[in-house]
């Protein structure tokens, strides 16, 4: 019971630190049937432009509700459009496979980079990178290598879709 009770305030701490645009938008697409806000990671949203419209965005963690999955939730400002990357949801190639659930994050942060380097594979084999130049903030993911940040991607609006970029091994 106390493990229920620190989760439910947990989630609701979680809740209220985000901008009251965001938990409404969220009760309005009804996709607190199905996901809860979670706070898996230590920063538990991040909040920039990501699609360059000049209105700021929330991505934030969740977990779909009947598997536990991982994932993130990226609202648009004043639109209520959302996007959702992971959580039961596919996020584009990452190695060799597709991935529906976040459970190798380990850390996360806005890209304010102008430029990334693709990690280009052929056959599973990587065989170079390609530089992507970026003309607003991206999301930043990586997994942990003898703690370190290692293989990971960002998370990129490309203009008319959100893409997956590989980055590392």
């Amino acid at each position: 019971m106390k493990g229920i009770l620190f989760l439910l305030t947990l989630l609701i701490t979680q809740s209220n630190s985000l901008p009251d645009w965001f938990t409404k938008s969220f009760r309005e697409n009804k996709l607190d049937g199905k996901y809860q806000i979670s706070g898996f990671l230590k920063t538990s949203f991040l909040e920039a432009d990501f699609n360059g419209d000049g209105v700021k965005d929330i991505a934030a963690l969740v977990v779909e509700k009947k598997t536990l999955k991982k994932g993130i939730l990226l609202i648009h400002g004043e639109t209520n459009q959302y996007f959702l990357f992971g959580a039961g949801t596919q996020l584009g190639k990452i190695g060799f496979d597709a991935h529906d659930d976040l459970k190798w994050l380990r850390g996360w942060k806005v890209n304010k980079d102008k430029f990334t380097y693709e990690t280009v594979f052929d056959n599973g084999d990587i065989v170079g990178s390609k530089k992507i130049r970026l003309l607003h903030p991206g999301l930043s993911l990586w997994d942990l290598l003898d703690g370190a940040p290692n293989a990971g991607g960002t998370i990129y609006w490309n203009g008319t879709k959100y893409i997956w970029i590989h980055e590392g091994e």
